[in-house]
């Protein structure tokens, strides 16, 4: 491998205007050779997500990062081969899309639901066709370790913070952890769903809600997205007021210094920068 360009292989309908990053249209052939370049190290994986009829996937290759590119795969009859067959760090994302979408990861070694708590009274909602029901909440089987001498310690989902809720399983052999599971989505609010057909400024207050101790983060990243697929370039005070509102998260979110206030007079001073318009005073205009 080494001295081959890692992309080169990698061959679609290229889609016009994408940006930042040149997007294809692929066959499954094209999908299973990413994934095997996933798996060997010559690629990298950015991102794996879905649409009610695609699964798409972002990469950059691994000796240089700065090339990415996005490949898009249709999935007519809602099924397309797994990347998290070859390559583990998909499989959440993949378990995601499945609960999502319905579009089902042909090969995938753990097919357990990872957001779906069967407690949303509709399966993929954001599906081509959402499946409606009763379903009732099932227990979720964790991966059984089979040793002796060893322990569990569950830990959350309710946590003494304002990170969002977690389950965290603890498996250990004394002082050695043996295997961490995680189990997420106990606050799954349906962004996705809550965006289609929003205009922007809805769409930045909704990002924002993500997630309640990184608003800052994610209502800036969704702006840059859009200006991106715009074309378009923030003006200096939208730069700067980006900057503000992001100080005080970083503050109340490092360790105590001689330069920084300490922890519980910064605290109130992010949580109001956190909960301000997502991101974004009110009286700014929206370019900012």
């Amino acid at each position: 491998m080494t001295g081959l360009d890692p992309l080169q292989p990698l061959t679609g309908q290229a889609v016009d205007g994408h940006r930042p990053w040149p997007r294809l249209l692929v066959d499954t052939d094209t999908w299973s050779i990413a994934s095997a370049r996933l798996a060997d190290g010559a690629l990298t994986l950015i991102a794996l997500w879905g649409e009610p009829d695609q699964i798409h996937m972002a990469i950059a290759d691994a000796g240089d990062l700065g090339r990415r590119l996005v490949l898009s795969l249709a999935c007519p009859a809602g099924r397309y081969p797994s990347v998290g067959r070859d390559h583990a760090p998909a499989i959440r994302l993949e378990r995601a899309a499945a609960d999502l979408f319905g579009l089902i990861p042909e090969g995938l070694p753990d097919t357990r639901p990872w957001l779906d708590h069967g407690v949303w009274g509709v399966g993929a909602p954001l599906g081509q066709e959402p499946d409606v029901g009763n379903r009732g909440a099932e227990a979720y089987q964790f991966l059984p370790v089979d040793a002796e001498n060893v322990h569990q310690v569950p830990v959350g989902p309710v946590h003494a913070g304002i990170i969002e809720p977690g389950h965290f399983r603890f498996t250990a052999d004394g002082e050695t952890v043996v295997r961490l599971e995680e189990r997420f989505g106990y606050a799954h609010k349906g962004i996705e769903s809550l965006l289609r057909g929003a205009d922007l400024d809805r769409a930045v207050r909704l990002a924002g809600r993500c997630s309640g101790d990184s608003t800052v983060a994610y209502a800036w990243s969704f702006s840059s997205a859009v200006e991106t697929a715009l074309g378009c370039a923030p003006p200096p005070r939208a730069i700067w007021l980006r900057a503000l509102m992001a100080e005080p998260i970083i503050w109340a979110t490092s360790a105590p210094s001689a330069t920084m206030p300490p922890f519980p007079s910064c605290w109130p001073i992010a949580r109001c920068c956190a909960s301000a318009c997502c991101g974004r005073p009110r009286h700014v205009s929206a370019t900012a």
